[in-house]
This record gives C-alpha cells, sequence and structure tokens, in this order.
C-alpha cells in the first residue's frame, strides 16, 4: 500500500521546519538532564569518599594508639610465663620456712617467772623445696639459750621442761649452770640450755598467696599458740 500525503506543500514545508528546529532543543534538554545526573552522582559519591577517608584516619589512629600501648607492655608479655616457672620454688621455700614470729611469740609464753632469758642464737634446717608436708626438715637447726635463775637450780630444770613443751623445740639439754655471786646484787644461776629447733614442711601453709588478708592457716597457729599456752600453764600448776 502506498501512503499518500495530503497537506499542501507550504503546509508541509512548515511542519518539517518545526521538526527539524525542535530536535537540538530536545537535544539539549536531555544533555542538561543527563549532567545534571552526572552533577548529582559525582556529589554523592564524593561525600561518600570523604566519609571512608574520615573511618580509615580514626581506625589508623586506633591502631597506632594500640600499638603503642603494646609496646609499653612487651617487657612484660612473658611475665605470667615466668612467675609460674618461679612459683614452684618459691612454694618451696614458702612451705619449709621457719616461723620465728610464732616461735618467738610462744617462747614468751613459757618462760619460767624465776628464770630471765639474757640471749639466744638459733639457726633454723637448711630449706628444702623436695621435703614432703607434714614431715620435719631433716638435719633440725639448733637453738643456744643463756639466762639466769633464781639461785636455785630446779628453776633452771624448769626452764628446761618448758623449752621441751614448746611445739617448735625438741631434745632440750642443759649445758652448763654457773652459781654467779657478783654479777648481781643476790647471787643468781647463769646457765646455757641448747635445743633442736623443728620446721614441720607445709604447717603454716603449702603455696605463696600474693593477696592480702589474714590466711586461716596463720589463725589456727595462733590458735594452737594459745592452747600450747594453756597447757603450760596447768603442767606447771601441777607440779
Amino acid at each position: 500500500m502506498r501512503r499518500i500525503n495530503l497537506l499542501p506543500v507550504d503546509e508541509r514545508r512548515r511542519t518539517a521546519g518545526r521538526l527539524r528546529t525542535g530536535a537540538p532543543a530536545i537535544l539539549l534538554i536531555v544533555g542538561a538532564l543527563a549532567l545534571i545526573f552526572m552533577v548529582g552522582a559525582y556529589l554523592f559519591f564524593l561525600v561518600r569518599l570523604n566519609g571512608v577517608e574520615d573511618q580509615v584516619a580514626e581506625l589508623d589512629r586506633q591502631i597506632a594508639e594500640q600499638s603503642g600501648r603494646l609496646a609499653e607492655l612487651a617487657p612484660y608479655r612473658d611475665l605470667q610465663a615466668r612467675l609460674n616457672a618461679k612459683k614452684p620454688v618459691a612454694d618451696g621455700i614458702f612451705r619449709s620456712r621457719f616461723p620465728w614470729d610464732q616461735f618467738l611469740q610462744g617462747l614468751a609464753f613459757v618462760i619460767p617467772e624465776s628464770t630471765a632469758l639474757q640471749s639466744l642464737t638459733g639457726e633454723a634446717a637448711p630449706v628444702s623445696i623436695q621435703a614432703p608436708p607434714e614431715e620435719p626438715l631433716e638435719p633440725p637447726g639448733a637453738i643456744t639459750f643463756t639466762g639466769v635463775a633464781l639461785p636455785e637450780y630446779r628453776n633452771v630444770a624448769d626452764f628446761v621442761v618448758q623449752m621441751n613443751n614448746l611445739r617448735f623445740l625438741s631434745n632440750a639439754e642443759l649445758n652448763s649452770a654457773t652459781l654467779d655471786r657478783q654479777t648481781f646484787a643476790q647471787p643468781a644461776l647463769s646457765f646455757e640450755v641448747a635445743s633442736q629447733l623443728i620446721t614441720v614442711v607445709g604447717e603454716n601453709g603449702t603455696e605463696v598467696r600474693l593477696d592480702n588478708g589474714t590466711d586461716s592457716a596463720d589463725a589456727g597457729n595462733l590458735n594452737q599458740a594459745r592452747v600450747d599456752r594453756a597447757g603450760t600453764q596447768r603442767s606447771g600448776a601441777q607440779r
């Protein structure tokens, strides 16, 4: 089928001219819209990029800060491992040590009133980190007392008996006893007593405690000292 244009020639020319002049305007509008879209997309991604750069900078700052802290803590990195390696030795020394404080407190309670202690020289048993708990250390320590007593040898004998009653001592023996008539205003007996110093492994705890506070073992030892004192007083009363 053949198409036939029935419009006059002049009209057909005006229509073709309008079409030729309208096409560039449409293209300009489309180009402007595309340019606006591209500018908007550029600004959007630019803002996003700036935000990501800020986040990266903050992360870099945090990484640098954490790296500085790790560098400060580097000398202590193997501290726990060193403590764990040394703990068995420290525990062995702790449980085989001699409790001088408890010994001196107990000694003050058992010295008879008829005697006075002038000096003591003692050396505890050597520390043994391999010694089994609840067993006395071998060889035992040694201690020597010098003192004065009222001029009766029975008073010196009472001192020896009281030393044997103290749980830290064993096999107390009299080395010498001399009547002194010159040193004091009245005659007095100067004496020397030697005894073994007993250390029971683990009696005062089996491991080092790093926290503060009262140890239950210490409290038990204090109660034991009070019991020893009461038993000694009863023995003296019976004699």
